[in-house]
């Protein structure tokens, strides 16, 4: 029978009911107890980091570049004297229009006023989100459900209604034949619609081929889930396991074509220094964007406290470390000089360093030990967001590994704890 455990870090002393792996570090802190930095601790928060960057580059570099480019287009397809120019001008203004967020208004040609009460209704059926109907601009049937404003966008609704309506709405033969030769003729539309698939390829993973303005793309989840009635982790596991036989999966953890690859590439690395738990949890975590936790969290000056002379890291997190640098580093290409992406790349590195001590048995010196005791402050301070509980399932072999000696479970052996394992345990 499958059951499930909830990602919820406590103390050995006592069960904080929505603990967290930073709550338990600050109690260990407290208490003057030693860290154990844990593949599922470290995991957690380069996720969070990851997550947070990718809507900061979204809202800061993309969100932008598309309004931009939707504004400028409708303007090029004015300006033009083509056959078909009512149907594409009614589909450019819609856009125009939902980039603007319902605010101001835009200039209709005398000739073809007739169209504005196609638009209104179009964004009326957009902002209901509720209706499977055929589309006032398309004239083809649309489940406008899909418009429904995911909590990560409501702070950016325009964004949001404009990519979906590019990436939803078939353009017919002749709107895309007026559309391309528009983007062709501009400089500046050919450059930002560059540019917006470059980043979206980077970020989220090849490009499918459609008849939208915005293709959609395949991300390694498209080659993996496709054929699973009821996708689950398990997928993923037999997916990217040595034994695997699906042959694009090999190939983009070859290549690495995507931010989204490197995520797999990970969870990957995880799987072969066998650190399962912290695999699945790292996935959970990520598959989740419209739930992205971003609230800020001030770190106070902390009080002198007693020095801790002991800590330790898990064998076998290089390769991990490594490909999260190297993740990292995409994020510092994209927005210049960014100081989170310097905090994050520096303080990998120095984990990196420690963890090769480490699996060489070399003695850690009590700078290591430091910097092993404080890196939840140091992983805090730079990511601005601590991890969301989280599920994850598990099996009896993994039950076991959890219930060694030295690694706290259940709430045993309090004087040789160490901070960052998981909690409230139920096997398989």
């Amino acid at each position: 029978m499958k059951s499930i455990i909830i990602l919820l870090l406590t103390t050995t002393l006592f069960g904080w009911a929505d603990g967290s792996f930073y709550d338990l570090y600050a109690h260990n802190r407290a208490k003057a107890k030693p860290n154990l930095i844990t593949a599922d601790f470290i995991a957690s928060a380069y996720a969070t980091y990851k997550l947070t960057r990718q809507q900061e580059l979204e809202t800061k570099v993309l969100k932008p570049r598309v309004v931009n480019f939707v504004n400028y287009l409708y303007l090029g397809v004015v300006e033009r004297d083509i056959l078909h120019k009512e149907q594409s001008l009614a589909y450019t203004a819609t856009l125009s229009l939902l980039a603007k967020n319902g605010q101001g208004s835009i200039h209709i040609p005398d000739k073809h006023k007739g169209i504005i009460k196609r638009i209104n209704q179009e964004i009326a059926l957009i902002q209901e989100a509720k209706k499977i109907t055929n589309s006032p601009i398309s004239h083809t049937k649309i489940d406008y459900r899909v418009f429904r404003i995911p909590p990560q966008y409501k702070n950016h609704i325009n964004y949001f209604y404009t990519m979906k309506y590019a990436q939803t709405i078939p353009m017919s033969k002749n709107l895309s034949k007026v559309v391309r030769e528009t983007i062709k003729g501009s400089e500046r539309l050919s450059n930002l619609e560059r540019y917006i698939k470059q980043l979206l390829e980077q970020f989220v993973g090849l490009e499918k081929k459609s008849h939208a303005l915005i293709p959609s793309y395949q991300s390694l989840d498209y080659h993996i889930f496709k054929k699973s009635q009821k996708p689950s982790i398990q997928d993923i596991i037999n997916a990217i396991s040595p034994n695997s036989t699906n042959l694009m999966v090999k190939k983009r953890l070859l290549g690495l074509y995507s931010a989204y690859d490197y995520d797999f590439k990970i969870m990957q690395s995880l799987l072969k220094s066998k650190h399962p738990n912290a695999m699945r949890g790292y996935y959970t975590q990520i598959q989740y964007k419209n739930l992205l936790y971003l609230k800020k969290i001030s770190t106070k000056n902390p009080k002198k406290e007693p020095r801790r002379t002991h800590a330790t890291i898990e064998k076998g997190l290089e390769e991990m470390l490594t490909v999260m640098i190297e993740g990292a580093l995409i994020f510092s290409n994209s927005i210049k000089n960014n100081q989170t992406d310097k905090r994050i790349i520096l303080t990998l590195k120095e984990l990196r360093r420690i963890a090769q001590k480490k699996s060489m048995q070399l003695p850690l010196n009590n700078a290591d030990i430091d910097f092993l005791n404080k890196l939840d402050l140091i992983l805090l301070e730079a990511i601005g967001a601590k991890e969301r509980p989280i599920t994850v399932r598990v099996t009896n072999h993994l039950v076991e590994q959890l219930s060694a000696p030295n690694v706290v479970v259940f709430g045993t052996n309090a004087n040789q704890s160490f901070g960052g394992r998981y909690n409230h345990v139920e096997r398989l």
